[in-house]
Parts: C-alpha cells; structure tokens; sequence
C-alpha cells in the first residue's frame, strides 16, 4: 500500500491533485473520497478499508489506540512525500538539511516500525508506542542509515541507465 501511496506521489499525482488525496488522508475520512480523481479513489478506499480492518480486530482486545499511532504515521508519511512533491513541481532543491528533514519519514521506516507493533499482542504496551512516537536516537539512527543506503542505491540505478 505504500508503494502505490509513493507512486501516486512521485509519477502520477499533478501538484493540485496530490494537495486533494494529502488532505484526504489528513482527513481520513470516507466522504473525502467524492474530492478524489478516480485513480486516487481506489487506493484511498483500500488505505481507509486496511486501517478499519485492523481497528475492528484491536477494539475486539481493547487496543484501538493502537491503530491511532499507526494511522499518525501515515499521515506523517503522507505530509513528507507531499513536500517531496512539491519540491520537484516547483524546481526547488533543498539544502541537505532540509532535505533530510522530510527524507527521513519518507524512508517510511518509523511508519513501517510503529504498524508493525500494532499487532503484536501483549508484548507491546502503549509506553512503547508513546516510547516509538517521542522519535528515540535509535530509530532516527536507523532511518538515517535506510534512507542514504536507499539514496545510494537509486543514484548508483540511475547513474548506470544514463
């Protein structure tokens, strides 16, 4: 699901439609759906569906709380790729640090770590994803190092293709 939300982002979406489908996930609400262009319809419709599945399975143990961390990451991813994307509509290159500012949440690694946990059971408490949320060293260290190796990789695919 991510993928396709990084597509939507990077190939498809025109500037004015990625500013709909990011208020839309904002939002998070079924009636944002009518604002959509139809190709955004079917993956926003997937992306609410997926989250109420999972909701239904915490509320059943108690834990929805759960899935508000997770949906808050998304919507963290999202708010990063848009500003990706308006960077590249608009021409603007970031200096590193800006650049690293929204890189970071784009490698997705906080938002992939925090749904990971959502379904583990007892193991995990909601100090760990208070603990996740407060964005600890060691997943800012580790995000660091996905995004560059990720960074690094690309370059080197699109240096070979030219």
């Amino acid at each position: 699901m991510t993928s396709i939300i990084d597509d939507i982002y990077d190939v498809y979406g025109t500037l004015e439609e990625l500013v709909l489908f990011t208020d839309a996930i904002e939002r998070w609400e079924k009636n944002a759906l009518d604002q959509l262009p139809e190709y955004m319809k079917l993956c926003y419709q997937a992306l609410l569906d997926v989250y109420d599945m999972i909701d239904e399975e915490m509320a059943k143990e108690g834990k929805s709380y759960r899935v508000n961390y997770a949906k808050s990451e998304m919507k963290n991813l999202v708010k990063a790729y848009f500003e990706e994307a308006k960077w590249y509509h608009e021409g603007y290159v970031p200096s590193m640090e800006e650049y690293m500012r929204v890189a970071l949440p784009t490698s997705g690694y906080k938002m992939v770590a925090t749904t990971s946990l959502v379904g583990m059971g007892d193991l995990v408490t909601k100090e760990g994803f208070k603990w996740l949320s407060s964005d600890p060293l060691i997943l800012e260290a580790a995000s660091v190092i996905c995004r560059l190796m990720d960074d690094m990789a690309s370059h080197k695919v699109r240096y070979i293709n030219d």
